[in-house]
């Protein structure tokens, strides 16, 4: 059959109908896909929790120390004779150095920790804090970059070194088992 001049060819009215939905429903459904993909996707910021539960514990720590109450001292003449002054040995201080191969442990001492690596005997390492439980320093893991907890026999430390300068640590408390 022929189509009169002027006029389209006949085709069923249904097929016709749904490509005329699905060209433009293509089309958006392209665009909303390649949109998708390109776009920028935000990058969630590093979480150190190490380093973040280290820094909370200084913190509370320095604050404790700043909000310390301080005695005041009232000068009294007396006629007492004066002990003699020790003389500091001239030079610079040494830092702290390993004398014992050596555990360190994370976030407290001892066993009932996560050790965080040995440290040979002779490594000089960085004194970042004095702990709260007698015998123990936290240092500056030569190895990891991480604060560990050290016991004070495996370190020799220059006795001109101010320890009052570095802040007192309390290590973090155990969590209960089961």
């Amino acid at each position: 059959m022929t189509n009169p001049p002027g006029t389209r060819p006949s085709h069923s009215s249904g097929a016709m109908s749904a490509r005329r939905l699905l060209n433009p429903l293509a089309v958006v459904l392209v665009a909303v896909l390649i949109s998708a993909a390109c776009a920028a996707k935000p990058t969630p910021p590093p979480t150190d929790l190490q380093a973040t539960n280290i820094a909370v514990g200084v913190a509370v720590a320095r604050t404790a120390t700043a909000l310390a109450p301080t005695a005041t001292w009232t000068a009294t003449p007396t006629n007492t004779p004066l002990p003699p002054t020790v003389t500091p040995t001239a030079g610079p201080i040494q830092p702290p150095v390993v004398i014992n191969f050596a555990n360190c442990w994370l976030f407290g001492p001892g066993y009932s920790y996560s050790l965080d690596s040995h440290i040979k005997s002779g490594k000089t390492v960085q004194l970042i804090g004095v702990g709260t439980v007698p015998g123990w320093y936290i240092i500056n893991n030569p190895y990891y970059g991480t604060a560990c907890w050290i016991k004070a026999a495996d370190l020799r430390i220059d006795p001109n070194m101010d320890l009052s300068q570095f802040p007192l640590m309390t290590p973090f408390p155990l969590s209960p088992t089961p």
